[in-house]
C-alpha cells in the first residue's frame, strides 16, 4: 500500500485521481485512518487551516498510524507553490520517521509552474507577482522558495538541480523547469533515507517509475445528476464569460448575503434563510451556484469563518432537499462543508480533468461529490449535464 498526507482536500483528491488513472484502489480519509485494505489511502490532514504548532501535532500523530501500516513509502503532498506549513510539517514527520532529510520537489512545468535557480514562475512570472500574492490565508510576497519556506532548525537547500550532490541533512527544494526534470529527481529518490514530499506532478511521476506503465487517459465527462449544488469556495477571480454560462445553462446563481459576510445581524437566521433561499431554487431550477462576491477581507480568521458558515449552510440544505451532485470549489471549503456533513471517507471513481475528482461517500450514497482546487479551471463541459463514459471503474466499497 502507498500512503499520502495531504495538506488541503482537494490536494487529497487530486492524488487520488492520479491513482485511478494508474489504475489503483483509493480511498480518502478526513478523520481516523480505518481503512487499511486498499492500494492507495490518503489522508487529508487539512492542516493549511491550522497554525503550525497545531499542523506538527497533526503530522505526528497521522505519521504514527502510518507507519503501522508498513506502507511501500509515504508521500508528502504539499501545495505546489508552497504554500501551507511546508517546513514544520516535514519536521514533524521527519522526527517520527526518523529521516534526517527530506526531498521537495513542488513545481510542475505541466501548469507552467517551475523553480529555476531557487526563484518560483507562473507562465514566466515570478509568483509574488501573482494572484497568489493576495491570498487571503497564505499571501505570497516573495518569490524566492527559502524566503517562502523560512528556515527553522534543520538547514533548509535551494537551487538544488538534478544530479548534484545532494545533502546528507536538511530540507532539499529541487529546482524543476521541465518535465525531465521531474524524471531526473525521480530517479535519485532513495526512500530508505529520505521523506519525500512535493506536488501532484511528481507523484504522478514517481507511479509511473513504480510500476513503469503510463497512465490511463481519462474521458471528458459530463454530470449526470439532475438536482446539482455548486459551491463556490475560493477567492480566485473568475471570468465573467464563466457566470455569463452558467446562466445560460440554467443554473440559479446565489451570493452569499451581505448581512452574513458582514455579520450585522444574528449569524443563525441568515443561515437558515439564505438554505430556503437554495432549496427553493434547487426545487424550481435543479441547479445553483453559491458564490461569495464582495470585497475581500485578506485574514485568515475571516476566511475560515466564512468557510464554516457555507459548511453551516450545506448541511442545511441537504437536510431539506436531495442533492444529486456536489461541487466544491477550494480546499479548506471543502473540508469545512465534510465536516458538516459527517462525511470522512470518500471513494474517488472518475476523473473530470486534471484536479477535478468525482467521489462517492457513505453517508450519503446517491450523492456524488466533486472537488477542484481552487487555482485550477472548471472544464466547461462538464456543465452540459448529459450522459458519461466513466473513465475507468465505479468503486463500491
Amino acid at each position: 500500500m502507498i500512503v499520502v498526507i495531504a495538506d488541503d482536500f482537494t490536494g487529497a483528491a487530486e492524488i487520488g485521481g492520479i491513482g485511478l488513472q494508474y489504475g489503483l484502489n483509493v480511498v480518502i480519509e478526513t478523520e481516523q485512518i480505518t481503512h487499511t485494505e486498499t492500494d492507495l489511502l490518503v489522508i487529508d490532514a487539512n492542516t493549511r487551516s491550522y497554525n503550525a504548532n497545531e499542523a506538527e501535532k497533526i503530522i505526528k500523530n497521522i505519521t504514527l498510524k502510518l507507519l503501522e501500516l508498513r506502507p511501500q513509502f509515504i508521500y508528502k503532498k504539499i501545495d505546489s507553490v508552497l504554500r501551507g506549513h511546508v517546513l514544520d510539517e516535514l519536521m514533524a514527520q521527519m522526527s517520527i520517521t526518523n529521516k534526517k532529510r527530506a526531498l521537495v520537489i513542488a513545481a510542475n512545468p505541466n501548469f507552467k509552474r517551475i523553480i529555476k535557480d531557487g526563484y518560483y514562475y507562473i507562465n514566466q512570472v515570478p509568483l509574488h507577482k501573482t494572484s497568489f500574492s493576495s491570498d487571503p490565508e497564505y499571501p505570497v510576497n516573495n518569490s524566492s522558495v527559502y524566503e517562502i519556506v523560512g528556515n527553522k532548525i534543520i538547514e533548509v537547500y535551494s537551487s538544488v538541480k538534478p544530479g548534484d550532490l545532494l545533502p546528507d541533512n536538511g530540507l532539499i527544494i529541487g529546482d524543476v523547469v521541465k518535465k525531465e526534470d521531474l524524471e531526473k529527481w525521480a530517479m535519485l529518490v532513495d526512500n530508505n533515507n529520505m521523506d519525500i514530499a512535493g506536488a501532484s506532478g511528481f507523484f504522478n511521476v514517481l507511479l509511473n517509475k513504480r510500476f513503469n506503465i503510463s497512465p490511463k487517459s481519462f474521458l471528458p465527462g459530463h454530470l449526470t445528476g439532475k438536482k446539482c449544488l455548486f459551491v463556490l469556495g475560493s477567492i480566485y477571480p473568475k471570468d465573467i464569460d464563466f457566470f455569463e454560462m452558467l446562466k445560460r445553462r440554467n443554473y440559479y446563481i446565489s451570493n452569499m448575503p451581505g448581512d452574513l459576510y458582514y455579520e450585522t445581524q444574528p449569524v443563525s437566521g441568515i443561515i437558515n434563510k439564505w438554505a430556503d433561499e437554495i432549496v427553493d431554487a434547487i426545487e424550481k431550477n435543479d441547479k445553483v451556484v453559491v458564490t461569495i462576491s464582495h470585497s475581500p477581507k485578506n485574514y485568515k480568521e475571516f476566511s475560515l469563518k466564512i468557510k464554516e458558515y457555507i459548511g453551516r449552510l450545506t448541511l442545511q440544505v441537504f437536510k431539506r432537499v436531495k442533492i444529486d451532485e456536489l461541487l466544491i470549489e477550494g480546499g479548506s471549503t471543502t473540508s469545512s462543508i465534510l465536516k458538516y456533513l459527517n462525511i470522512n471517507k470518500l471513494y474517488p471513481f472518475q476523473i473530470f480533468d486534471i484536479g477535478i475528482i468525482r467521489m462517492k461517500n457513505e453517508v450519503y450514497p446517491d450523492s456524488h461529490i466533486t472537488t477542484k482546487p481552487g487555482s485550477y479551471l472548471w472544464p466547461p463541459d462538464l456543465w452540459k449535464q448529459k450522459d458519461i463514459k466513466t473513465f475507468d471503474k465505479i468503486i463500491t466499497n
